[in-house]
């Protein structure tokens, strides 16, 4: 600017009043300046508007939440030149609220003028709300166990074993206010009507309007699983057989069958005897004789309860060509 006034004044002719001041040229042009300045700035058309202004938080504790809903922008009513009003909302405007000194309780937080950064030569007439209320709580985070409820019945011959959620546990946090208090979550009822079978259903969380508010429609994958009922029932007789034969030894099993107690299905009918595999094995055994164990297998759906015997004895001698 300087320098421009400077070659301004170069191509000023020279005074005759000698008595004028040296730097009249520069004074004049300074004048000038502000003349043109005043009139974009002051003589400009003068608007009356509304703008909208968001509401920014800042350094909230990590350990606290703001509990309640608020208003996230403000409507202001300004006034001003036509060229500042225009550029107000290519700026980045904000009322910026500082909760770095929070604590949980209730805090009132006035809306003034001067707590928002308008330029220079804009006036604010009015700010809706005046002022914004914060709830701020303790931050709680859980993981929750979810809660099945179911209607109807299986299939008959057929009973439900259970229902098993995936997740099993659902990750909430929000206020203390309204989290602390929460054990587990309680899905909407899954109807098993006439089921015979394991089946795989989406089931929507139950939630209190607070937590539906917190949380949002929440869904989890639920694994009913149905089996067909079982009656106690024992099975004589089944057959004792060595794991792992050895050609080169002699082996004698005594008894050589067991009695199992067991939970069959209600259909299981014909040879029982064959849902059952029990054996003794003879690995490590030197020559002699042996207590040993009896290891039952058995097929699905099947719950061993005992054998009867547990153990066997087992004889073991040199093969007969030695």
């Amino acid at each position: 600017m300087e320098k421009l006034v400077k070659q301004i004044i170069r191509r000023l002719p020279t005074p005759n009043l000698l008595n004028w001041p040296n730097n009249w040229g520069l004074k004049l042009i300074s004048l000038i300046f502000a003349i043109l300045l005043w009139y974009f700035v002051v003589g400009e058309d003068k608007v009356d508007t509304t703008v909208y202004i968001p509401v920014e938080i800042v350094n909230l504790p990590k350990e606290l939440i703001i509990s309640n809903q608020f208003k996230k922008q403000l409507e202001a009513t300004v006034s001003g030149p036509r060229g500042l009003i225009s550029g107000i909302n290519r700026q980045r405007i904000t009322r910026t609220i500082n909760l770095a000194k929070a604590t949980p309780g209730t805090i009132v937080i006035r809306n003034e003028p001067e707590t928002i950064q308008f330029p220079r030569g804009v006036t604010v007439s009015r700010i809706q709300p005046t002022h914004i209320t914060l709830l701020i709580d303790e931050l709680v985070e859980k993981d929750l166990p979810v809660q099945a409820r179911t209607i109807g019945e299986p299939a008959f011959g057929h009973e439900l074993a259970g229902v098993v959620f995936e997740p099993p546990l659902i990750k909430i946090a929000g206020p203390k206010a309204i989290v602390g208090r929460e054990k587990l979550f309680t899905g909407k009822p899954i109807d098993i009507s006439g089921l015979k079978g394991p089946t795989t259903i989406q089931v929507p969380l139950e939630l209190r309007p607070a937590l539906l508010e917190l949380m949002g429609e929440t869904v989890v994958t639920a694994n009913v699983v149905i089996r067909e009922k079982t009656t106690e029932r024992t099975i004589a007789d089944v057959p004792i057989h060595l794991a792992d034969p050895d050609s080169a030894r002699k082996v004698t099993i005594e008894p050589n069958t067991i009695d199992i107690r067991a939970m069959l299905p209600l259909s299981s009918k014909g040879n029982q005897a064959r849902l059952f595999e029990a054996t003794v094995s003879t690995e490590g055994l030197s020559v002699g004789v042996h207590r040993v164990p009896v290891k039952i297998t058995a097929a699905d759906q099947v719950k061993i309860i005992e054998a009867i015997p547990p153990t066997v004895t087992v004889r073991i001698g040199k093969s007969p060509g030695k």
